[in-house]
């Protein structure tokens, strides 16, 4: 049995410069509206892992779906809520300040990492989900031996620990930059 998780291609939401709270948090759904640029070159092993999958799920955002569809899978594909990506907080909503987007990103992730979840989902709550989704890869497994799931960064590495957890080996060296896969066996 073999899970891989791919992260998916470079969106093509690319808006830099400095963002006040709320022009940030309107930036973070334009990203999540989008798809990815297909610009990028994809590895190899990453189409070689999806050709040989039997089951292929893909997170319900567009940048995901997008790619799942880039990927060109020739097994079936179920598009799934359960493995979007966690969503960022804005912090600082109501103050006057303006920072650069990397900033924006750096900071809201460390806040929820940090307890802090505005209106998103919790950390807390980020790894029940995960736990969900591996034990729904875990069945998928059983039935289709080779799963792939095209998901995102942060989830991903969640997604990751609950299968380590569940005894699942991790193949090679981590790495969730976009388009790399990710493979744990049983």
């Amino acid at each position: 049995m073999e899970i891989t998780l791919i992260r998916h291609g470079k969106s093509q939401w690319r808006q830099s410069g400095w963002l006040s709270p709320t022009e940030f948090a309107e930036w973070v759904k334009a990203y999540d509206l989008h798809g990815v640029s297909e610009d990028d070159d994809i590895p190899q092993i990453t189409f070689e892992k999806v050709k040989k999958a039997n089951w292929l799920v893909a997170s319900s955002l567009p940048r995901a779906i997008h790619s799942a569809n880039l990927l060109k899978p020739t097994c079936p594909t179920e598009v799934n809520h359960l493995f979007r990506e966690v969503e960022m907080p804005v912090p600082f909503i109501y103050l006057p300040l303006k920072l650069p987007i990397n900033i924006w990103l750096i900071m809201a992730r460390m806040f929820w990492l940090c307890g802090y979840a505005r209106n998103v989902e919790s950390y807390h709550e980020a790894k029940q989900r995960a736990k969900l989704a591996a034990d729904q890869l875990c069945k998928y497994a059983k039935e289709h031996g080779r799963i792939v799931v095209v998901g995102h960064g942060w989830f991903n590495r969640l997604l990751g620990r609950e299968l380590k957890q569940r005894q699942w080996n991790l193949e090679r060296d981590q790495s969730f930059r976009h388009w790399q896969a990710v493979t744990y066996k049983k």
